[in-house]
């Protein structure tokens, strides 16, 4: 175990717990580094796996459930299609595809000329695209967050929100991985230990975003989003 990771795990739990996302591309490069993306993403998993379940703890009150219900309808299902084809993609083409799109998603959000309709085909198409990228590289936190911004809610709730869909999905990889034989007990545990130290983040993050008004909010989640975009690009 390196500990490099915790304090990782800890920077990371803040970005994902102040923005929604954030927590995956921030610590699978370094993951990966030090253990390979074979090993990084089932680690990631576990680790986001957490963040996200203590992010709907401390938000449950405000989670927006119909519409976390539609994103999972086909979330759900190709998250464990994209699980199944892990081995078989290339994650770093993969990768850096999935880093220009949102680039370029976040720049035209940010100037007003492209919003995604506030509609249930929306959440729907969303949520299945969503859930095969995840399945697929372990990264899918911007595209959801992408998604539940059109609903244009208060941060907590969006936060909320979105951890929890964000969990049914990394409960599904992470039963997927298992039976492909990708977790182990050190995995695990490893995962475990940068959960932690994400979860950490994820308080500080979520009682310092109550008072932020929702317009500049979403501005901030863009700017944020094309930041570690770059970063995530470059990284892998």
């Amino acid at each position: 175990m390196h500990w490099s990771l915790i304090l990782l795990g800890f920077i990371a739990g803040i970005f994902s717990g102040a923005v929604g996302f954030g927590g995956g591309m921030i610590i699978l490069p370094i993951i990966t580094y030090f253990y390979g993306v074979e090993v990084a993403v089932p680690i990631s998993t576990i680790a986001q796996l957490m963040s996200n379940l203590s992010k709907v703890g401390m938000g449950f009150k405000e989670i927006k459930w119909k519409q976390v219900g539609m994103f999972l309808i086909l979330a759900a299902p190709f998250t464990a299609l994209g699980a199944l084809g892990f081995a078989k993609v290339d994650k770093q083409l993969m990768t850096k595809i999935l880093c220009v799109f949102l680039i370029i998603f976040a720049i035209l959000k940010l100037t007003g000329k492209f919003k995604l309709p506030q509609k249930r085909g929306t959440m729907l198409i969303g949520g299945g695209i969503t859930g095969l990228i995840n399945g697929l590289l372990g990264i899918s936190g911007p595209l959801s967050s992408a998604v539940f911004l059109t609903l244009e809610l208060a941060p907590v709730a969006y936060i909320a929100s979105e951890a929890a869909a964000a969990s049914a999905m990394h409960i599904i990889k992470t039963i997927v991985y298992g039976k492909l034989n990708l977790m182990n007990g050190n995995i695990f545990l490893v995962g475990l230990c940068i959960g932690a130290a994400m979860i950490i983040g994820n308080y500080i993050a979520l009682k310092t975003i109550k008072k932020v008004k929702n317009k500049l909010y979403q501005r901030i989640v863009v700017v944020v989003m094309i930041g570690v975009s770059i970063w995530l690009f470059f990284s892998v």
